[in-house]
């Protein structure tokens, strides 16, 4: 439980943050969401409709951690020891990370290039130093009682 006082990932326009990242060499768009796929903040270049898909999307990708565990060979119980950290989406001119930031939130980042190239390495340090830097309000993260 979080005090009056303390921020939290639901209280906090982490616009800046994202908008920074998008400042890296290569960084297209910058999006965190929820668990269930709601947007909490945008990198200013990406529209309304498109960052309310991509929430929607890289949620359900985040989502596949749980179905996978089977297939890892963890038993249903043990499900938890496979908590996703990143999902690296290879495409041919573009690669979409996705990271999780927080026990219920995930930041999505789409970058020139492919999954080799110096910008998506350059992306992958710069997101992860962000989502460290984020920590205690993305740790701090509740559900206020409009969402």
């Amino acid at each position: 439980m979080t005090t009056a006082n303390q921020h939290t990932a639901d209280s906090t326009d982490m616009t800046w943050a994202l908008n920074r990242l998008c400042e890296e060499p290569g960084v297209i768009n910058a999006l965190l969401f929820t668990s269930d796929g709601m947007v909490m903040a945008k990198s200013d270049d990406l529209t309304c409709d498109d960052a309310d898909r991509v929430g929607a999307t890289l949620s359900g990708v985040k989502s596949l951690q749980t179905a996978l565990g089977a297939f890892c060979g963890y038993p249903d119980e043990d499900k938890n020891s496979l908590t996703m950290r990143h999902v690296v989406t290879d495409l041919k001119d573009a690669t979409v990370l996705l990271f999780a930031a927080g026990q219920r939130t995930g930041v999505g980042v789409s970058v020139r290039g492919d999954s080799l190239s110096k910008e998506a390495a350059l992306a992958i340090t710069a997101t992860l130093k962000m989502i460290q830097g984020l920590r205690p309000v993305l740790d701090a993260r509740e559900r206020s009682s409009t969402a």
